[in-house]
């Protein structure tokens, strides 16, 4: 299918050449990186500009334009939503800021998100209302990629520019449809690092990837997460354990791959993606718990075992001094140990420890 696209594609692009004493200026955009596709045989005067700093902007909304230009629209979005000029502007950075096309590129917002928030006066998730990116989750699943590196994962330029035809990384292909984008650069190793760009990528990628993985519809997981978080703001986390518990039960027994790494990203996006109403850390880093959750007058500090017990998880959160970091924060800290048993294949026991006021 990919070469009889090429074919077609060559025989649009192939005459240009011969006229170039009419065309005094081309440009070209889409999503593959065309340098690999074998269409510009013939074409062969083409500058690729994809990751240069001088026309990095040239696509997109900068921050300064929708500061300069947009400030109509954006106090419309505040008055409308109740929030001041400055939270409004915050809330948007949040939600449709982030990208970025080379080293030392100024941030680019969304423009497709952005007019369709001011037109709406709502901070919604417009960019996956068009569709759900059912290929790169099928992508993500052949490859065996572990997801949970999608919060920041490194890249060469080699890599950039690898054949579309044979994947063996999805990285390329996650990076030039939108969903990564360059949030750093190391100029001693010419590394890339890549993450999600903004609140709404994170969010409907999230929300995207966790029926694939439970088989099982997107509301009714979006549905268990609105459920934890209730639990969690009434202080009820037994409640929320057992919702938990009976949200693994839910899991097809027939789901292939049931490893600890399958279960333990589910755990990861299930826990991610209530990040996206609270402010939940996922484990990044040697040191640092599983997940640690922050409500209003409490912090829910987490750690996970796979076949073995929750007294061990427990025991793990104080020997590695997991709840040390927030004991001056003023709220009430909660350890909570949990065992994933796979034969049952859901949570087995929970142990639970309220920490004194420090």
């Amino acid at each position: 299918m990919q070469q009889e696209l090429r074919n077609e594609l060559r025989k649009f692009f192939s005459p240009l050449k011969g006229l170039g004493q009419y065309l005094r200026f081309l440009f070209i955009t889409g999503i593959s990186k065309f340098s690999q596709m074998s269409i510009f045989s013939e074409l062969n005067n083409l500058q690729n500009i994809s990751m240069r700093d001088d026309f990095s902007a040239i696509c997109g909304i900068t921050e300064r334009e929708l500061l300069d230009e947009l400030r109509p629209d954006i106090e419309r979005m505040a008055w409308a939503n109740g929030e001041t000029y400055e939270a409004a502007c915050a809330h948007l950075k949040r939600q449709y800021d982030g990208y970025h096309f080379s080293k030392h590129c100024e941030d680019i917002y969304n423009p497709f998100s952005l007019f369709n928030a001011f037109n709406a006066k709502e901070y919604k998730n417009f960019w996956f209302s068009t569709g759900t990116p059912t290929f790169l989750i099928d992508l993500l699943q052949e490859t065996d990629f572990d997801v949970r590196q999608l919060e920041g994962v490194e890249a060469t330029d080699e890599q950039f520019d690898a054949p579309t035809e044979r994947i063996t990384s999805p990285i390329p292909v996650l990076y030039q449809s939108g969903y990564l984008t360059i949030k750093g650069y190391d100029p001693e190793f010419q590394v890339y690092r890549l993450a999600y760009p903004n609140g709404e990528v994170r969010k409907g990628f999230i929300e995207s990837l966790l029926p694939a993985y439970l088989e099982l519809p997107g509301q009714n997981s979006t549905f268990y997460v609105v459920s934890f978080i209730r639990d969690l703001r009434k202080g009820d986390i037994e409640s929320c354990l057992e919702r938990t518990r009976s949200f693994f039960a839910s899991i097809p027994h027939d789901l292939e791959n049931k490893t600890e790494k399958h279960y333990q990203t589910i755990f990861y996006l299930l826990f991610r993606l209530m990040g996206m109403y609270v402010d939940s850390e996922v484990k990044s880093a040697v040191g640092r718990a599983d997940v640690v959750i922050k409500m209003q007058d409490a912090i829910y500090v987490l750690e996970f075992k796979y076949d073995g017990t929750a007294r061990e998880a427990l025991a793990q959160i104080d020997s590695r001094q997991y709840a040390v970091p927030y004991r001056k924060d003023g709220r009430r800290i909660v350890k909570v140990g949990i065992n994933f048993d796979s034969a049952t294949r859901t949570i087995g026991d929970w142990a639970i420890e309220v920490e004194d006021d420090c």
